[in-house]
């Protein structure tokens, strides 16, 4: 069974959704399979929260009050982060290993000071998945 890991990840104060995409996609991915090699998750998905210009008052959120979100429930301040991310390891181990190596010594200087250029690391919120179950259309 493989092990998930799912973060919640809000931009930088100051950037916009685009030049957060943007850097995480096109510098810190690429950063963090060059550091981690092998160690690589077997899959690292980010889901980007769909967000629209506007100059809209009311938003209920001063992060992202020019930038709501597309809500269909709850409020603005729910979906104050950007991304939520998907890394799967083969296994506990395959993920500590990843971990150790990308943030320890050697390596995790370089990896705060990326995350610093495009992420509020305050707001960041990390979780171990349990079981996924998926239905299909055609599944009863």
């Amino acid at each position: 069974m493989t092990y998930t890991v799912v973060v919640f990840v809000t931009r930088k104060p100051g950037l916009t959704p685009q030049q957060f995409k943007e850097h995480y996609d096109n510098v810190h991915i690429p950063l963090i399979r060059g550091i981690a090699g092998p160690l690589f998750p077997l899959s690292h998905t980010r889901r980007y929260i769909s967000r629209s210009q506007s100059d809209a008052q009311g938003t209920n959120t001063t992060r992202n009050a020019t930038t709501p979100a597309h809500v269909i429930l709850g409020s603005q301040a729910d979906f104050d982060y950007d991304a939520i991310v998907e890394m799967v390891f083969p296994d506990e181990k395959a993920f500590q290993d990843f971990f150790k190596h990308v943030h320890g010594p050697e390596h995790g200087s370089t990896v705060i000071a990326d995350e610093e250029r495009f992420i509020d690391r305050a707001e960041l919120r990390v979780a171990i998945l349990g079981s996924t179950e998926t239905t299909g259309r055609g599944e009863y």
